[in-house]
């Protein structure tokens, strides 16, 4: 069970990890998910296994990595569905712009502060193993890296919209408007999240990670 720890709290929402607040500090939480994954027996330890050269077993940084980003995923997620929620109430509600200028503050703030570095994070360590997996030549592995290039896009065009609901705040239009914008937001990276789960991570563990037979 997740547990809050003090000071984890983004202002205008809750979002945690357990015993993991900060999503952009990389180095340590893959540390931590490589020594868990070695004690649940899905990664081999440094001193078993290794090749004629002495280097490490290709297949246990690559696991790693994936896993690090799946979990992170399921942060994501978690937070960005309770936002579509509320969204949806206030949709429902036909809510005035005083009540919906705040939870669409805690979207931006929440791709600014988690999303963004988690995107990031992917282009620095998921695109060069997808390069060398040689994925990269397949063109609907392709079209979902490209997924992470919008974001920086649906920011400014949030905060845009955040401005135009305050001019605009009385307008039941306006409010109808900039609500759909943020769903939009929320289920375009739910979906990219879907896409990098179901097809692009089982592919790249395929070609990265050999089989448990293969590993004398």
């Amino acid at each position: 069970m997740a547990l809050r720890e003090p000071g984890c709290e983004h202002p205008g929402f809750s979002f945690f990890i357990a015993n993991d607040c900060d999503l952009s500090t990389r180095m340590g939480y893959n540390h931590r998910v490589m020594a868990r994954l070695k004690e649940e027996g899905m990664v081999e330890r440094k001193d078993q296994h290794s090749d004629v050269s002495g280097e490490p077993e290709i297949g246990r940084e690559p696991r790693a990595e994936i896993e690090a980003l799946r979990e992170e995923h399921r942060a994501l997620l978690r937070e960005l569905r309770r936002l579509d929620r509320s969204l949806a109430r206030l949709s429902v509600k036909q809510a005035e712009a005083a009540l919906v200028i705040p939870v669409l503050e805690s979207l931006h703030a929440f791709l600014a502060d988690h999303v963004h570095p988690h995107m990031r994070r992917e282009r620095e360590t998921l695109h060069p193993l997808v390069k060398k997996s040689g994925l990269s030549r397949k063109r609907d592995i392709r079209a979902i890296l490209a997924g992470d290039d919008g974001l920086e896009k649906e920011c400014r065009q949030l905060r845009r919209a955040l401005q135009r609901l305050r001019r605009e705040k009385d307008e039941r239009e306006t409010v109808r408007q900039v609500i759909a914008i943020g769903e939009g937001i929320i289920e375009g990276i739910i979906e990219h999240v879907h896409r990098e789960e179901e097809v692009l991570f089982p592919r790249l563990e395929e070609a990265l990670v050999p089989p448990r037979s293969s590993r004398g």
